[in-house]
């Protein structure tokens, strides 16, 4: 089998709890190239090493898969793939928000009105959150208790974000 141009390689485990290997993808088919039996830079070293054809290595950004490229295949191109790149930027985000939550609580309460009146029937529920409830930054009754800790140390740090509490249009004090 001839090397693939683009080789991906991500870690992967038979069963919970069994010992992780290397997962190694031919990119460009989508197909399965090999299995590695651990996931050690120097395994992923010599696999490269071995196929001088791979111009291009998708990788997470575990540096155990850096280091196995560089000492391997130094002449190839390193990127990251998109799955790693989109979930990396959704839990950056969601951090942001949530560290500046009392920020962004405070221009959405002096904000003015626009929209239409919430429902205030016998099935609306109040959560005194200004974001619709299937908000993915605000999370439901059931998530709330992992993050208790975390408001913990927020309400302990002093706020670095002072642009954030004005209004929008106003000068800083």
């Amino acid at each position: 089998m001839p090397a693939p141009r683009v080789a991906g390689v991500d870690e992967y485990a038979t069963r919970k709890g069994r010992p992780y290997g290397a997962l190694l993808v031919d990119v460009e088919t989508r197909r399965p190239v090999d299995l590695l039996p651990d996931r050690e830079a120097s395994s992923l070293a010599v696999w490269l090493a071995d196929r001088p054809g791979v111009e291009v290595v998708c990788r997470d950004r575990a540096p155990l898969f850096a280091e196995g490229a560089t000492a391997g295949a130094p002449q190839t191109a390193q990127v990251a793939d998109w799955w790693h790149l989109w979930h990396n930027l959704r839990e950056a985000a969601e951090r942001s928000v949530a560290q500046h939550r009392r920020c962004l609580r405070a221009l959405v309460l002096t904000a003015p009105e626009t929209g239409p009146e919430p429902e205030t029937g016998a099935g609306a529920v109040s959560s005194g959150s200004p974001w619709p409830r299937r908000c993915r930054f605000v999370p439901g009754p059931a998530c709330r208790r992992p993050l208790l800790a975390e408001r913990r140390v927020h309400r302990a740090r002093p706020l670095l974000c002072d642009h954030a509490h004005r209004a929008p249009g106003r000068a800083p004090a």
